[in-house]
């Protein structure tokens, strides 16, 4: 994470020494591309750290719910930092052409990042399939990325897919102002670069706003959970489960618990810290386990019921 921080900044160092020389918009426009993402991987660093502190009173379930919170800053800086910057950029443009000068350099540039960007990609689609393939996801990149709980494993091939096509129309902007002479299409090119970093601000957005408002856990991983029930409930009687996602790799789980006449407090204990290690056995991210009396009076004295 500290090596991609630090070739974003000398890439958007690059593009703006570049830009300034050559008057390119694409180019700088391409800059604040490169910027961006060096704060978002700062921004997401910190994130993970605050992510991983220890539970506490404050916060009795911990602090995974932090990086969800992070990301969404994440999702804003892009869309006004990088997308609104942008735009601005290709309209003054529009406005205030510029006489280019030494396009060969902004061709180089462009060239030298999309290899960057390119095996960066290539490195984090390997790293999200991994990572599908461990979990168990189904459906198309896209369809993961709404189903994924950890923004920051995501983050990596959204942001260098927009990069390559951000490089993409920096290039095609850059050869057709060459190609006519009209300012206008490189200015085009530059507010074009800002909708695809509004875009994937808004696919950030989206899927961070669910984390944050409180998401369930996956279909999946609740269907696991059913079958580990389904095997150690004993004399549990077992209604509804409800889930809440907190944290990348932390959920906590809320059963419904019916308890039976026939079987007492001595009988029910051991059960459900038996079914507490399956449960946990079938799902390692389930860190808190709580059960919810239904169906019976009140004990003005009830034993502990959670983990």
């Amino acid at each position: 994470m500290i090596g991609a921080l630090a070739a974003n900044l000398g890439i958007a160092t690059t593009k703006f020494i570049i830009g300034g020389i050559t008057g390119s918009t694409v180019m700088i426009s391409e800059g604040i591309h490169s910027l961006v993402d060096t704060g978002n991987s700062g921004l997401m660093m910190f994130g993970r750290w605050r992510s991983r502190r220890v539970a506490d009173d404050e916060h009795p379930f911990g602090y995974g719910m932090e990086l969800y919170f992070w990301s969404f800053v994440v999702a804003m800086v892009v869309f006004g930092g990088g997308g609104g910057l942008s735009i601005y950029q290709g309209v003054h443009a529009w406005s205030h052409p510029r006489e280019p000068q030494s396009l060969w350099l902004s061709y180089l540039v462009i060239g030298v990042a999309a290899v960057f960007e390119g095996a960066s990609l290539v490195v984090g689609l390997r790293e999200f399939a991994i990572y599908r393939k461990e979990l168990k996801y189904d459906g198309t990149l896209l369809e993961s990325i709404q189903a994924s709980k950890n923004p920051a494993i995501f983050l990596t091939v959204l942001e260098d897919t927009a990069a390559l096509v951000g490089l993409a129309i920096a290039a095609a902007g850059i050869a057709l102002r060459h190609a006519t002479g009209r300012a206008e299409l490189e200015a085009a090119a530059s507010i074009a670069i800002g909708l695809v970093l509004m875009v994937e601000a808004a696919i950030l957005a989206i899927e961070c706003r669910g984390l944050i408002t409180g998401e369930s856990a996956r279909p999946v991983v609740i269907a696991q959970l059913r079958e580990a029930i389904a095997r150690c409930a004993g004399p549990l009687q077992i209604g509804e489960i409800r889930t809440l996602q907190l944290g990348p790799e932390a959920i906590l789980v809320i059963l419904e618990l019916k308890p039976s006449p026939m079987y007492g407090t001595p009988q029910l204990q051991p059960a459900i810290r038996t079914l507490i290690r399956a449960l946990r056995a079938a799902m390692p991210a389930v860190r808190h386990v709580t059960f919810e009396l239904t169906g019976t009076e009140p004990d003005p004295d009830p034993p502990p019921l959670s983990d």
